[in-house]
């Protein structure tokens, strides 16, 4: 009996998340499928999306995971769907959470990253280069260059931080209703 135990500690203490039970709802799912196709449809897609915030962020975050992109460019966004459906996962909850965002910290070393990653990354919240390389607050899980549509991508390690503070925020507020009012400058959700 002790086994078990020990293990589901060690599991637990090594940062795993324990899947998300999302409600089933037909329209945001769909919705969901949505946010990477036709841009046309957007408007619609994040009104179904704010319609029921609980379970679409519940499905959001459910479906959040590290990608291996470390750029995508705006031209070839097509290719990289799967890294997109994260890009745009995390662009549906900061809309639907009033531009909530997370950062954390990498262990890798911005000075082997390419410039302009480090130009886009190295940012502090209110969009100023960060001193030294190092934002204080932080790197996002991505930034994206506004005249280009190119996305940046954070490091591993700053993604599965990421990824999990959003789980903690689920569990915390969004599963309780808590937290929700759409965001409305796209300046803020989209970028």
């Amino acid at each position: 009996m002790i086994l078990p135990i020990v293990i589901m500690a060690a599991v637990a203490g090594a940062g795993a998340q324990m899947p998300l039970k999302c409600t089933a709802n037909t329209r945001v799912t769909e919705a969901i499928a949505g946010l990477i196709g036709d841009r046309s449809a957007l408007a619609d897609h994040l009104s179904v999306l704010a319609g029921d915030p609980v379970v679409a962020a519940c499905q959001l975050i459910a479906s959040l995971h590290v990608v291996a992109d470390t750029h995508v460019a705006g031209y070839d966004q097509g290719r990289h769907r799967n890294t997109m459906r994260v890009i745009w996962a995390l662009r549906a909850l900061r809309y639907l959470t009033g531009c909530q965002d997370f950062r954390a910290p990498t262990r890798e070393n911005p000075a082997t990253w390419s410039a302009l990653r480090r130009e886009w990354l190295l940012r502090d919240n209110s969009g100023a280069p960060a001193r030294n390389g190092q934002p204080v607050d932080g790197v996002p899980f991505f930034q994206t260059w506004m005249s280009r549509d190119s996305v940046f991508i954070a490091p591993r390690d700053t993604q599965e931080k990421i990824i999990a503070r959003w789980h903690r925020w689920y569990r915390e507020s969004g599963s309780r209703g808590v937290g929700f009012h759409t965001c409305e400058s796209m300046d803020q959700w989209y970028f």
